[in-house]
């Protein structure tokens, strides 16, 4: 067996035996426009400024950080920095999401609050695909796992399952518009 087929195993097995309690987060949305113009508002900094965020820096690579921000610049409080972990162009890219040390979520009376640092330990991560579905449609998927059982963890899950489908349906609005 050679060493790439080994490790697939390996990985696969791991696959296998993720901890029950691990729960798994998945927004799609279909939109009418190209792979292209998606890819370019998601993966660079001017795609980002130009629907999402207010600054972005953007190293599109293996390990290459994904900065962003949404009042400030990059650098500031608040700045989020994920870490690229893997790409395929134009089809999907993966990242370890990272959360500023002021990050807060709402509780279920609204009130803003602090994710301890468990939840940001480094253990959510999320994969972005990009899919041609004939018509000049396509689907753009984002899943993100790593999320564990708790209150603090129902909090955060709750939080991007709203904030992932706002931010789709901008990208939607972004890319559809004449």
């Amino acid at each position: 067996m050679t060493k790439i087929t080994v490790g697939l195993i390996a990985i696969l097995a791991f696959a296998q035996t993720v901890q029950a309690e691990e729960r798994v987060l998945k927004n799609d949305i279909v939109i009418h426009s190209t792979v292209d113009k998606a890819w370019w508002a998601m993966t660079t900094a001017e795609g980002m400024k130009a629907w999402n965020v207010h600054d972005a820096q953007i190293e599109m690579k293996m390990m290459g950080k994904y900065h962003t921000h949404y009042s400030g610049v990059v650098g500031d409080q608040g700045t989020i920095t994920n870490t690229i972990l893997s790409y395929i162009p134009l089809r999907m890219f993966s990242m370890k999401v990272g959360f500023p040390a002021n990050f807060a979520v709402p509780d279920e009376t609204g009130k803003r609050v602090a994710v301890p640092e468990v939840v940001r330990a480094d253990t959510v991560f999320a994969v972005i695909e990009f899919e041609e579905i004939g018509k000049g449609d396509l689907r753009v998927a984002c899943t993100m796992l790593g999320y564990r059982s708790g209150k603090e963890w129902d909090l955060v899950y709750d939080f991007f399952k709203k904030a992932n489908d706002v931010e789709l349906q901008a990208l939607k609005k972004f890319l559809e518009a004449p």
